[in-house]
């Protein structure tokens, strides 16, 4: 059964390639994971954000749509994230500290994101975290931690 820990409940996996491995998060497939991704293609800057839900195996790719300066890997993260909330997904995990950075910022002091030149993006987020029927938590995961969301070639499955 669950082991007890100061830090909550662990749940021991048995099917971890290390028999001594423990999950951190019992409900971890309930959770969105989000990811960007920002790469030169044929001399041209390529954007791309990408949402995937283990509970129900569904993977979403998302246009980030940025231009010029706005097309940076800081934006295709935050548009990940408002894709994962425009889903209604209230667990949300991310590799992108910057981006909770940023928007807790939105939240906090708006009047500092009036030129960002991420605003738009920026505000996004918190408008549909405050405006949500359910509580909304973010979570800040390690990047490259097994989830595969951006391919360049088509995927069987989205984990590695």
């Amino acid at each position: 059964g669950p082991q007890r820990s100061a830090s909550g409940i662990t749940v021991q996996a048995p099917c971890q390639s290390h028999p001594s491995l423990q999950l951190k998060v019992a409900d971890w497939r309930s959770w969105a994971y989000t990811d960007g991704n920002c790469q030169v293609q044929n001399g041209k800057t390529v954007i791309r954000a990408g949402v995937y839900h283990p509970k129900s195996d569904s993977q979403s790719l998302v246009e980030a749509s940025g231009a010029g300066i706005t097309n940076t890997i800081g934006r295709s993260e935050l548009a990940a994230i408002t894709a994962a909330l425009t889903h209604d997904h209230t667990h949300v995990a991310t590799n992108s500290l910057s981006s909770l950075h940023q928007f807790r910022k939105q939240i906090l002091y708006p009047e500092k994101h009036r030129h960002h030149v991420q605003g738009d993006a920026l505000k996004k987020i918190p408008n549909l975290a405050l405006t949500s029927q359910d509580h909304i938590f973010f979570f800040k995961v390690n990047s490259h931690a097994g989830i595969r969301l951006l391919n360049t070639r088509p995927p069987s499955k989205m984990a590695t």
